[in-house]
This record gives structure tokens, C-alpha cells and sequence, in this order.
């Protein structure tokens, strides 16, 4: 069952099921029963969800953003249900929530998404390393493609608020060279594992994240304005996200479609030691999607374990990169040199 399967990415998650899982029987949850496409949607409401709503379902994938509601009401009722759960936060409260929770009778995987769940599986590169003393992630997006309003809104929300640490996201930026494009400029964002740090198989380090754009001046823009949108109240951000989302064809010639995300290993004076880069050069909103499509194959296929876990614990950084390459994205492991040194 796929919680959101009307939304951007949702749409995106089933028709890639269809395709790694098609003999698999695809729900969506919507506000009432209908058929769309061949595709059941069951009445579902994520605010009081019922037991009977997920009778018979195997796996569940949450894709309802932004994730600022309770997690527990609806993770008690898998876990009674015996249906596992998937969800692709990066909301660093609501993965909180999933990870304590601790189910019994079944799995549950938050941010099963690019962020963070790319970043855990990549940065198993390093197991044994005790030169990496923690991981810097970047992630652009190319402008060239579709946006949703709730897919702005969610993107918009962190922005100038205050992270656990203190100072505002997007308070910082840095400039990132790339061995496949030119720099691009990033701001510090929330990646859901600022408390955790991210494991490397054998130990736990710090984990620093920055979201961008293929344009610089998109993330200075927002640099700039970071303070303003962090006191806009929710309600009119989200009214702006809809009116940014109406807007937004008007300015896509001006952008690309190449996504990057790029994941550096450092060591303890912050220099780069080793680096992974996936490159989308389209259809880059399938790279956020795929994991919690193989998430599900792999809890589907396997006897799997209960309680909280990651998409790391179920697949390895040579499988991931296999199955990125199968779907037509580029996965490098650029020199240092290529990396560069950011710059503030």
C-alpha cells in the first residue's frame, strides 16, 4: 500500500513497483475507494487511520509529506497488523519518533528516501576506516523538472528555522566542486540523522548535509531570504508553494534536469579522503523513489527483522549501485582533486 500514491512521488513509487514488483497487488490510500488506472485506492485518513484499512497488506510506504504529524498512532496499527513499514522523511522529529517506537512484530524504515537513506548505504563504503572521522553530503536538484506544491512546501519548511544545534538552516553555504558538472552551491539542511550521525557499519560518525540547486544563484537567493522564510507562517508558505508550483514552468528553461548527489568521507581536519557521486541526468525524482521500492522487495523476499532498521541493513553500497546503473543513473567515484575544497 502506498500512502500518497497521487502525489508526485508517490506516482513515481507505484509505477516503479509495477515495474520491480508487477506480480505484487498495489494500494493506494485516499480520502475515499475508488479505481485509478488499475490501481485500488482504499478510504484511508491519516489522522484517525482504522485496522481494517490495512487487513491483508503486506507493506506499507509512507509517502505523505510533509512529515510534521505524529508517526506513533499509525506505526502501532502495522505493528498490530503485521505490515511493515517504509517511510521517506527527512523530518528530523517525525524519524525520531519512528526509530524509538522499536515495533515488535515487524520492520520499520524512515527516511527511506535519497535522504537519508543513499547516504547510510554509501557511507558502509568506509566500514573500517578509522581515518574517516565523518561524512558530508550534498544534494542538487536540476530545476528543469516537475514540482508539486506539497513537494515546495516540504522543501521550503526547514529553511530558516531553528535546527536541535541552534543556528538556522540555511544560515551557511559552501561551494562544492563536481568531477560531472561545474560547482554548485549548497546551505546546511536538515538530513533526519543530525542527532544519530551516520553509521559506517562499525561505528557512528557526524554527519553534515547541504541541499542546492543547479544554479547557484537559486541558493544564494535562498541564503538571502532564509530569515524571511523562516518566519512566514506555515499556512502562507504553503499558499506560496502553490503559487511557486504554478509559476515554476516559466522558469525551468533557465535550469536543468541534472540532479547530483554527492557523499564525501573526511577525515578529522575536514578533507576529503574518498567520494561517491550519482548523477541523474533524468528522471532525477526517481532517485528519492527507488529506495523504498527495493526497501519493499527486500522485506517482501525476506525473512526480515523487527524493530527499527535501515535500507543499509538490507542492501549493500555494490547492490545499490548496481540498481542505480539498471535504472540509467551514473554512480562515480570521483578523485579528491575532482571533489575540490569547499568553499564558504
Amino acid at each position: 500500500m502506498v500512502l500518497g500514491g497521487r502525489g508526485l512521488i508517490g506516482r513515481r513509487i507505484l509505477r516503479l513497483l509495477r515495474r520491480s514488483l508487477p506480480d505484487a497487488e498495489l494500494l493506494c490510500a485516499g480520502r475515499r475507494e475508488t479505481h485509478i488506472d488499475g490501481v485500488r485506492f482504499v478510504a484511508f485518513d491519516i489522522d484517525a487511520p482504522s485496522r481494517e484499512a490495512l487487513s491483508g497488506v503486506n507493506v506499507l510506504i509512507n509517502t505523505v509529506g510533509p512529515f510534521v504529524y505524529r508517526a506513533a498512532p499509525l506505526l502501532k496499527l502495522c505493528d498490530e497488523a503485521g505490515c511493515h513499514w517504509i517511510d521517506l522523511s527527512e523530518t528530523p522529529g517525525f524519524m525520531r519518533e519512528v526509530r524509538e517506537f522499536q515495533p515488535a512484530n515487524v520492520a520499520a524504515i524512515t527516511g527511506c528516501s535519497s535522504v537519508p537513506a543513499l547516504i547510510e548505504v554509501f557511507a558502509r563504503l568506509w566500514r573500517g576506516r578509522p581515518d574517516v572521522a565523518s561524512v558530508r553530503a550534498q544534494l542538487s536538484i536540476g530545476t528543469n523538472n516537475d514540482a508539486s506544491a506539497t513537494l515546495l512546501y516540504s522543501m521550503l519548511l526547514p529553511i530558516g528555522r531553528r535546527a536541535t544545534h541552534g543556528s538556522r538552516w540555511f544560515s551557511q553555504t559552501w561551494l562544492r566542486s563536481h568531477a560531472s558538472d561545474k560547482p554548485r552551491r549548497y546551505g546546511t539542511y536538515p538530513s533526519g540523522l543530525e542527532d544519530t550521525g551516520v553509521s559506517l557499519g562499525d561505528r557512528v560518525v557526524p554527519l553534515q548535509f547541504g541541499f542546492g540547486f543547479d544554479r547557484r544563484s537559486y541558493t544564494r537567493a535562498l541564503r538571502v531570504f532564509s530569515c524571511v522564510v523562516g518566519a512566514t507562517p506555515r499556512g502562507l508558505l504553503h499558499f506560496g508553494s502553490r503559487i511557486g508550483a504554478a509559476l515554476s514552468p516559466l522558469a525551468r528553461p533557465l535550469g536543468t534536469k541534472v540532479g547530483i548527489m554527492s557523499i564525501d568521507a573526511l577525515d578529522a581536519s575536514g578533507g576529503v579522503l574518498d567520494s561517491v557521486e550519482i548523477i541523474a541526468r533524468s528522471n532525477g525524482l526517481d532517485v528519492p523513489s527507488w529506495p523504498s521500492v527495493w526497501a519493499a522487495e527486500a522485506l517482501l523476499a525476506n525473512a526480515s527483522p523487527s524493530g527499527s532498521v535501515s535500507l543499509a541493513d538490507l542492501m549493500t553500497p555494490q547492490e545499490a549501485e548496481n540498481r542505480l546503473h539498471a535504472s540509467g543513473f551514473s554512480v562515480l567515484r570521483p578523485t579528491v582533486a575532482d571533489c575540490g575544497v569547499p568553499h564558504a
